[in-house]
């Protein structure tokens, strides 16, 4: 009734880089141990983790929240933003639909160009192509 033990989270560019992280890891509807262990270890700590996800609880509107994101952050942050959940989506070797869904709803709302999603496609694919070591 009075708010107690609830904080208002305020929006900013390196929350809204967690809140999109933390949208993909948990795309397939699940928050798991491992997908929480490479987040903290992207992060470095659990706290933006943690904020992420009260602010989504808090404010529950996937495209609601993407406009917030899409209208705090200068064009360098939204590349690298997409980079970052790009990378997290490729990272078990695949793309789900629900993955590549989220990701085009954040390219999307960013106006991003198909020219420059393909170069950064291409350049997190080489980055987490490990099979030319072997």
């Amino acid at each position: 009734m009075f708010g107690f033990g609830k904080r208002e989270i305020e929006l900013t560019p390196y929350l809204s880089l967690a809140i999109a992280s933390v949208y993909m890891v948990a795309a397939d509807g699940e928050l798991a141990d491992e997908e929480m262990g490479t987040l903290i270890a992207m992060f470095g700590e659990e706290e933006p983790i943690q904020d992420a996800v009260e602010y989504i609880k808090q404010n529950n509107d996937l495209e609601q929240n993407v406009a917030n994101i899409n209208n705090i952050l200068n064009e360098e942050q939204k590349e690298v933003l997409l980079m970052n959940t790009l990378d997290l989506l490729l990272a078990d070797g695949h793309a789900d639909d629900n993955e590549k869904a989220l990701f085009f709803t954040f390219s999307n709302a960013f106006g991003t160009e198909q020219s420059k999603l393909e170069e950064m496609f291409d350049f997190v694919s080489k980055k987490n192509n490990f099979s030319i070591f072997q």
